[in-house]
């Protein structure tokens, strides 16, 4: 891991105009199928900042008739601001509580209000790092607080994950795949995975469990039924460092169509999962290239043929 604390901006970064740090929370409320995020992140070498909150539920699939939709691309850099200690343009307020273990988040523009806290539940988990310029972790925890849409006030009380990183971005090169997790409150799973088959290879993640915290070293998603934009079910299996095996089922959402990252379009579905028998929430985000999801977008192609429609697998 990187001596460089993952909570500051990073300190000299490459002149790389596609790096940066960036920072996702999530929130859910189950009863209503509603999912959000608290997205950003920085571009020092075009001192900008790109992010903000999204929300979502059943009611839209775009960001012209989600819930509220505020990924901002052309905020400039706020001065003086640190990566959890900040105020944006756009009114998203983040403030370090407690150093890598609780934050604040605040917003309100555009009919949607929000008062929310995240707090940790178990240390920062970081992938295996490519070079000391790249970094990527997730921190298992819990959202609390309210929102408000229109005037409609929303209790917030959920499992969450932290998800950090920085290092540069080339997303126009990126191959269709898979970021999973869910969690139970006391244990946490999270998934990388890519692929146009069916059944993808896990690259990375992680669990959580039993007070313990170990990468997983192999595994597999499979999608055992496909919607219009890609899974509607899938099964994981993966094992980790200490043995554990990992089986979980899960079910999604139609999800929102998020393109704020311009060169691939994620699926973003809140997931319900069945973990050995107790059911918990989570996310599964499936991510395409744009030429690819527009393909399937306009019906050339289903999901199920990707493989033979595009390159690589």
């Amino acid at each position: 891991m990187s001596t460089t604390d993952p909570d500051l901006l990073f300190a000299k970064p490459p002149a790389h105009p596609h790096w940066i740090d960036s920072a996702c929370f999530y929130l859910t409320v189950p009863e209503l199928h509603l999912h959000g995020i608290i997205f950003y992140f920085f571009r020092p070498n075009l001192n900008m900042l790109t992010g903000g909150p999204v929300i979502w539920d059943r009611s839209g699939q775009t960001v012209l008739d989600c819930l509220h939709y505020n990924f901002s691309h052309n905020q400039p850099l706020p001065q003086p601001a640190q990566k959890f200690n900040f105020a944006a343009a756009n009114s998203l307020c983040v403030t370090t509580l407690e150093p890598h273990t609780r934050y604040g988040l605040s917003y309100n523009s555009g009919g949607l209000e929000l008062a929310l806290q995240w707090q940790a539940t178990s240390p920062l988990h970081a992938a295996p790092q490519r070079d000391a310029n790249s970094f990527h972790a997730e921190q298992p925890g819990r959202m609390s607080g309210w929102l408000s849409i229109d005037g409609r006030r929303i209790d917030v009380d959920c499992a969450s994950l932290r998800d950090l990183s920085y290092g540069v971005r080339d997303y126009a090169s990126i191959h269709p795949g898979a970021y999973c997790w869910g969690s139970t409150g006391s244990s946490l799973f999270q998934t990388l995975s890519m692929g146009t088959r069916r059944e993808q290879k896990i690259l990375t993640g992680f669990l959580q469990q039993d007070g313990e915290t170990a990468s997983l070293t192999k595994g597999v998603r499979r999608i055992e039924e496909y919607g219009r934009y890609g899974a509607r079910r899938v099964t994981i299996d993966a094992i980790d460092a200490l043995g554990r095996e990992l089986h979980v089922q899960g079910q999604l959402d139609d999800g929102l169509l998020f393109s704020g990252n311009t060169t691939h379009t994620v699926v973003w579905s809140l997931t319900r999962w069945d973990w050995d028998g107790t059911a918990c929430w989570g996310d599964n985000q499936e991510f395409y290239p744009v030429p690819v999801f527009r393909r399937m977008a306009r019906g050339e192609v289903a999901p199920a043929d990707l493989a033979s429609a595009t390159r690589g697998s």
